[in-house]
């Protein structure tokens, strides 16, 4: 069944929680928007469930069919050749035409950490092969070595739909490496970033990369149903439909994973533990996939990492923790990992539950995203909101409060400053997976934001 790009409005708070609690609406943008005549949302969703939606009153805008419009996007993915390239022919983004496909990402990271580039950056092989037995690459980027060195972890390629995080990480990795080795300014829009900021990020920073988290559903979705989420986990026994595949692997981190034990029932938490759920499957315990355990063996080989940015679409939107509740500072008994208040977060502004965050640390990670917003900016003028990742839509299971929990739950780990950032506009046919004239710009946008995240954070 074809599902729509769609906006919806509801008259209020308790109806746009309704979307997620009742009536199941794959809502995609953080942000609820304050329109006339109530609330806004953009999401995807079929004929069947928008019926009902209009019925008990909802106002619906119908944009393209996603899953047509899809498909004519999939021919701006660059064709998998059984050919092995040399490294020498991986594809530059900066002038590519198309997406790159799961085996161009993998080529050009291998270039990338090729002669003459191999004295300051190394290819990392991950651990845990995919269901489909894809072997991945992480990346490492910097001179030099000593304990006072802080690492910057860039995740990219968790959600297969989202095919242009890959290609920005990839960008972001060739920009950086050909300016440290030829002595370079990196010129962006507005943005220049000069040959001595670049060698003071190699230098004096590890930049650790993957830019392919989930290749498996990036290789479905950009050849067979361009809408599709998850991994490709089996499907589990009697279960023959085809969304029955798969686990989200956002949702499938060790942080409030069990999410009826710890949520308030009346939370309009976007999770299931339903197989079948084509988008928000949980998986059948927390860090079950094998891509999921790989973003989790970088983090524990590499105790210097202090900052984590995980890049998905779309909203443009910076995001820092907490995403389970609201960020609270004065209480820090009420927290995650004090099962007192099991059952009663994920409500939105109420008395009963908000989440603490150090002040500092939320001081810190407010200053790292305006710094990244305002080098947005520079590219276009595009604005991309800074918030923290609760709104109205709690979440749980997720990568970046998993990052950031984890010096919490074990204190002998380093604390890890985390985000996630959701490139593109709303307004994009099939946001998503932009065109790629399109895509190009955000490519430059982001990639600006990581330069300076670099340079701002210490």
């Amino acid at each position: 069944m074809p599902r729509y790009h769609v906006k919806i409005t509801g008259q209020d708070y308790d109806a746009m929680a309704d979307l997620v609690r009742q009536y199941r609406i794959n809502v995609n943008t953080h942000t609820v928007e304050k329109v006339a005549g109530g609330y806004r949302v953009d999401a995807h969703a079929n004929a069947v469930q928008l019926r009902r939606l209009e019925t008990a009153g909802y106002s619906v805008e119908r944009y393209e069919d996603a899953d047509a419009a899809g498909k004519k996007r999939q021919l701006e993915v660059r064709k998998v050749s059984k050919k092995v390239s040399r490294a020498a022919e991986a594809v530059q983004v900066a002038t590519a035409g198309q997406y790159l496909n799961v085996v161009e990402v993998e080529q050009a990271l291998a270039a990338i950490a090729a002669s003459p580039n191999d004295s300051f950056t190394r290819l990392i092989p991950l651990p845990n092969k995919t269901w489909e037995k894809r072997s991945g690459n992480a990346l490492k980027i910097g001179k030099g070595s000593g304990a006072n060195r802080s690492g910057f972890y860039f995740l990219g390629g968790v959600h297969a739909r989202e095919w242009g995080s890959s290609d920005i990480l990839i960008n972001f990795a060739q920009q950086i490496t050909q300016a440290y080795r030829t002595n370079t300014d990196i010129i962006l829009g507005s943005q220049k970033f000069t040959a001595a900021q670049i060698k003071s990020i190699v230098n004096e920073r590890d930049i650790y990369i993957l830019p392919q988290a989930n290749p498996d559903g990036r290789n479905y979705s950009m050849t067979k149903e361009s809408m599709w989420r998850k991994n490709r986990r089996p499907a589990p026994t009697g279960h023959t439909q085809s969304k029955c595949v798969g686990v989200d692997l956002n949702r499938n981190y060790d942080f409030l994973w069990d999410f009826t034990r710890y949520f308030d029932p009346d939370s309009p938490i976007a999770n299931s533990k339903d197989p079948c759920d084509h988008d928000v499957y949980i998986g059948p315990k927390a860090v079950s996939e094998p891509e999921t355990k790989n973003v989790v063996w970088m983090l524990e080989q590499n105790p210097n990492i202090h900052y984590f940015i995980d890049i998905h679409s779309y909203s443009e939107d910076i995001l820092y923790a907490w995403g389970n509740d609201v960020d609270q500072s004065s209480n820090p008994t009420m927290a995650f990992n004090n099962p007192t208040f099991d059952g009663k977060r994920g409500i939105a502004n109420d008395a009963a539950y908000k989440e603490y965050i150090d002040p500092a640390d939320k001081t810190k990670a407010v200053t790292l995203a305006n710094a990244m917003s305002e080098a947005i900016r520079g590219i276009r003028g595009r604005v991309y909101s800074v918030s923290q990742s609760m709104s109205l839509y709690p979440t749980a299971g997720s990568s970046d409060d998993y990052a950031y929990s984890r010096h919490i739950v074990d204190p002998s780990k380093p604390k890890v400053l985390s985000y996630t950032i959701e490139w593109g506009s709303a307004n994009n046919p099939t946001p998503f997976h932009p065109a790629y004239s399109e895509m190009q710009k955000i490519i430059q946008e982001i990639t600006s934001a990581l330069l300076a995240f670099c340079l701002a954070a210490t």
